[in-house]
């Protein structure tokens, strides 16, 4: 007796997966269209209107889509728009070195409610590390029972290191100690719910992917600026993770043979020259007398006209900008997202950003460079998007093609 090849057998699919990817591509397009009618689902994702009718009409019942107004036509029966039920929220969590920012945030992006905390910045010691969960597990109950009857589908939590996505483990995190502990485990424990925990970069893609104005591009690197430099990368459509997840650590490459030790221990990296500790760095080396501790302090002195603040966010991001051009040559991206507070002063810091790209350029054109649609709080909407991700897309095949324009199912 011979037995099929196992290709053949992957290659069959069951009404039952049919019935799924359908949901999700309907699910997808609700999202991207609402309020979008029955009608324009059909036409928009080229699904039977029978096929559409019955899977809404599920949706409804589950509670992830609404009825909403009734819409307008020259003649016949008038369509009844649908959109996401907004009463769906997630609680996000984003991690960094000192303090870490809860928020709820709905379905369709919106932050309903939002808190910051300060944390341990410098313990090291794993007591330190859990009396941190325990303060930001209290911040969470608190913002929780403050939300009325919404319907909480999870908590997401976006960290400043590598996690891998098998152990939920964080692999990397020179800026912040969390490898001495399972944070995952232990904010699960302390929270009693399930838990979904991503690299903030990477969270930040997701959130230009499900929440911004990128969902359909295939080649986009997305720069997370802040105590140190991330990076989310999405080449042919797909999320690159590489061995154990350690992809994207661009942070890291070596810009120069000597400068500040980083705190991954070797120097000269790319974050050392062009992250927000950096910018700081140079605006004691122009004012030796400042107290300035934060980088939300320094820009406001920017922001404010001071020449020595703006000079040291220019040099700042003259090296960002250098960076930059090592990631589009060897990657070439449609388009570079910067996600971070550097974004209050886009005006200057973009051009800063894209001479440095053209001047380096062995190509006739070179990506857009944009700033996230949220500055910094892409990390909270990213941090929801994982969540959502998982409750929303039942087929995995279409989780992983990251949101791209998939055909109906057949």
């Amino acid at each position: 007796m011979t037995t099929k090849p196992s290709r053949l057998r992957r290659g069959v699919a069951s009404s039952e997966t049919a019935r799924e990817i359908n949901r999700d591509i309907l699910l997808h397009t609700i999202h991207l269209h609402q309020p979008v009618s029955r009608a324009d689902l059909a036409r928009l994702t080229g699904l039977q209107p029978s096929t559409v009718s019955v899977i809404i009409g599920q949706l409804i019942d589950e509670g992830w889509v609404l009825p909403g107004t009734l819409g307008r036509l020259p003649r016949g029966r008038r369509p009844t728009f649908v959109t996401l039920n907004d009463q769906h929220v997630t609680l996000a969590i984003d991690l960094r070195p000192g303090s870490a920012t809860l928020a709820v945030v709905d379905i369709n992006g919106k932050i309903v409610r939002q808190e910051a905390i300060s944390i341990s910045a410098h313990g090291n010691s794993k007591n330190d590390l859990k009396k941190s969960i325990a303060k930001i597990a209290k911040a969470a109950q608190s913002l929780r029972a403050s939300s009325g009857d919404r319907l909480f589908a999870g908590v997401g939590v976006s960290v400043s290191g590598r996690v891998d996505q098998k152990t939920h483990q964080v692999l990397f995190s020179p800026n912040v100690p969390w490898t001495q502990i399972d944070v995952h485990e232990e904010l699960q424990r302390v929270l009693q719910t399930p838990i979904e925990m991503e690299n903030a970069a990477n969270a930040c893609l997701l959130a230009e992917q499900w929440f911004g104005k990128f969902g359909h591009t295939s080649n986009m690197i997305v720069v997370s600026v802040s105590e140190g430099i991330g990076t989310g990368l999405l080449v042919d459509g797909r999320l690159v993770r590489g061995r154990n997840d350690m992809a994207g650590e661009f942070g890291h490459m070596p810009l120069e043979d000597s400068g500040t030790v980083c705190g991954c221990g070797n120097t000269g990296c790319w974050e050392t020259f062009a992250s927000n500790r950096a910018a700081i760095r140079y605006y004691k080396e122009l004012v030796p007398e400042s107290k300035l501790e934060s980088f939300k302090e320094l820009l406001n002195l920017a922001i404010a006209g001071d020449i020595r603040a703006l000079r040291s966010i220019d040099k700042m991001m003259a090296f960002l900008g250098r960076g930059l051009a090592i990631l589009v040559a060897g990657l070439a991206p449609e388009v570079v997202i910067i996600a971070g507070d550097c974004t209050a002063l886009w005006s200057r810091v973009c051009p800063i950003l894209e001479s440095q790209l053209i001047a380096k350029s062995f190509t006739s054109s070179t990506p857009r460079v944009v700033a996230a649609m949220d500055g910094d709080t892409a990390r909270l909407r990213g941090a929801a998007a994982l969540v959502l991700h998982k409750v929303l897309f039942r087929h995995s095949e279409f989780e992983q093609a990251n949101q791209q324009s998939a055909k109906p199912a057949v």
